[in-house]
């Protein structure tokens, strides 16, 4: 499945047909990645995993409006409140939905795992927004690249290492998320499950 067609899933079977912001659909489709195996490629960013590719495809689809784009400005930005100064919200367009229907049938197996790992992460416990998928996202990046099994204090130095930035409490409610997910292993150390 590309890139394209996964987004464009994803905003199908989203809780309320949209993604707030860039992040949290960077984030999502690197969990849905690694849970299903897209072979999409992500590499450290600021904010954690980035694809290129996913950048690109989200780019192509706004641009052939097939998704739409909604920018809302933040007047006063703070850095404590967000660390994104506005929000992109993308939804499909009516010609999106149908395009991704054509998907959904296409690609029957791949869309229903898509769909239940959604509803998994929505249904997990931790707030479903970008600033908790980043920090989870980081630390399983970390494990990955690691490949071996780490402490939280020591996936914590190796964050700074890459400018990432992680609180003791905001490790422990990703920790507890990749878990749930069945991405890591909760022992002392945590282990990333590489298979």
């Amino acid at each position: 499945m590309k890139a394209d067609e996964s987004i464009l899933l994803t905003l199908l079977y989203s809780e309320k047909k949209m993604i707030a912001g860039r992040t949290l659909l960077q984030k999502t489709e690197y969990f849905l990645n690694e849970k299903i195996g897209l072979g999409i490629e992500f590499t450290p960013y600021y904010y954690g995993p980035y694809s290129a590719e996913i950048a690109d495809a989200l780019e192509s689809l706004r641009a052939s409006d097939i998704v739409k784009e909604k920018v809302v400005e933040y007047p006063s930005f703070d850095f404590h409140i967000t660390f994104e100064p506005r929000k992109y919200i993308y939804h499909l367009t009516d010609i999106g939905k149908d395009i991704a229907e054509v998907i959904e049938k296409k690609y029957q197996d791949e869309a229903e795992q898509i769909k239940k790992s959604l509803s998994e992460m929505r249904d997990l416990g931790m707030p479903y927004d970008y600033k908790n998928l980043s920090i989870a996202a980081k630390m399983d990046h970390i494990l990955k690249l690691e490949g071996k099994s780490m402490t939280s204090d020591e996936i914590m130095d190796e964050a700074k290492t890459l400018g990432w930035k992680i609180s003791e409490d905001d490790a422990e409610t990703a920790v507890t998320f990749l878990e749930k997910l069945n991405l890591v292993t909760l022992h002392t150390p945590i282990t990333a499950d590489i298979s």
